[in-house]
């Protein structure tokens, strides 16, 4: 039977322990105070730099949403001018009609009245009411967007506009309210078979040139017709400045825009 070789066992023999080596970055090694202050600020820089980032690039989207929003109210204060001029020149002609009827009217009692009478009477016929371009106003009151317009001036310049535009939309409403009243009184006021047969059945006004061709008036309305003319006229001059001052605004705060947005 072999006999086992028990020299070289140590039952009690220990283990060499192993050096063990902390690397530099082990979550055991503990960092000193300067390093914690240098992340901190590297990260502080990072995010206040991504802050100021975003700042200047809202800012640059604003600021072209104000130039945008500028250009497209330009040209609504183009059409907008262009409508004022059309409505001035529709009074001027109610204006002048008028004044013509009346001085014709001042010395005449008779059922009988020049033919120019009704002519004249068609020339301020109807109404022509203001309707404001009013998209991009609409747009920068309902979003907000007054407030990208850096400007004070022109900030309170829209502003002013925008009211002058309110107040005449009420006195467009007192206008088409009196126009109506003349409208009912002339045609009680006019003999519709006089009218026809001179005329015509088409009412071509341009018809009847002269004064020697009359046609019949139902006598009684003749002084209510006047009257209301009287009412009539000064309500039509006084729209007729108001358009006029509503022009010059628009054409000043046109001007001033496309002054500070050197738009062409």
């Amino acid at each position: 039977m072999p006999i086992k070789d028990t020299e070289n066992i140590e039952p009690n023999q220990e283990t060499e322990p192993m050096e063990v080596h902390k690397h530099p970055h082990h979550v055991t090694q503990k960092k000193k105070w300067p390093e914690y202050l240098l992340e901190f600020l590297m990260i502080f820089f990072a995010v206040t730099m991504g802050f100021f980032a975003e700042n200047m690039r809202e800012k640059i989207v604003e600021k072209q949403r104000e130039k945008q929003f500028m250009i497209s109210f330009v040209r609504d204060l183009e059409l907008d001018t262009l409508e004022l001029s059309v409505g001035k020149e529709f009074r001027m002609q109610k204006v002048q009609a008028i004044d013509s009827i009346l001085t014709i009217l001042a010395d005449r009692n008779t059922y009988l009245l020049p033919g120019v009478v009704f002519s004249l009477s068609t020339k301020f016929y109807g109404c022509r009411a203001f309707y404001q371009n009013s998209g991009t106003l609409d747009q920068l009151k309902n979003s907000g967007g007054l407030r990208l317009i850096r400007n004070r001036k022109i900030v309170d310049a829209i502003e002013a506009y925008d009211q002058q535009v309110r107040r005449m939309k009420v006195r467009d409403e007192f206008e088409f309210e009196l126009f109506m009243n003349n409208d009912r009184i002339a045609q009680s006021l006019f003999d519709a078979k006089s009218v026809i047969k001179v005329f015509g059945i088409k009412l071509n006004p341009d018809t009847v040139s002269v004064r020697s061709t009359f046609i019949k008036i139902k006598l009684p309305y003749l002084n209510e017709y006047i009257n209301n003319l009287l009412k009539y006229e000064p309500m039509i001059r006084g729209n007729l400045d108001l358009f006029e001052t509503s022009k010059q605004k628009a054409l000043n705060l046109r001007k001033l825009i496309k002054n500070e947005y050197k738009l062409n």
